[in-house]
């Protein structure tokens, strides 16, 4: 009788182990490369193989209104709207610099890497670049 419980507690203990690894190394991949205060985003594939769905980079202002650069040029500086972004999703296959400026001009304060989204409403950024 005892053995047959401490055989069924080990098999337990064994497959909770197992499910709680794997739950441990799914839950690590949200994380943010965006600039300070930046939330966490959630991992997903930059670019989908072809037929697979549209590279883009897309943008919200504070009032809430998106936009989308669809298949953005490696090293093409695009503006934001006249309000700015403050948040947004990279599903390029690129880094992405953000500028406190329009036009790309000074130094670029903030980068979200391919896949990732950011959210960062104490800043607003008027351009971006995808970089190599």
């Amino acid at each position: 009788m005892s053995y047959g419980r401490t055989t069924l507690r080990v098999a337990l203990a064994c497959a909770l182990a197992v499910g709680l690894t794997g739950l441990a190394q799914t839950g690590g991949a949200a994380r943010s490369s965006a600039a300070a205060a930046a939330e966490p985003g959630i991992m997903e594939p930059a670019c989908p193989p072809p037929g697979g769905g549209s590279c883009y980079f897309e943008y919200y202002d504070d009032a809430g209104r998106r936009t989308i650069e669809f298949d953005p040029e490696v090293g093409r500086c695009y503006n934001t709207s006249s309000a700015g972004a403050v948040r947004g999703t990279n599903m390029t296959n690129r880094r992405v610099h953000l500028w406190p400026t329009s036009n790309c001009s000074g130094g670029a304060t903030a980068l979200v890497d391919p896949g990732f989204s950011w959210n960062d409403p104490s800043h607003h950024y008027y351009s971006f670049r995808p970089i190599r």
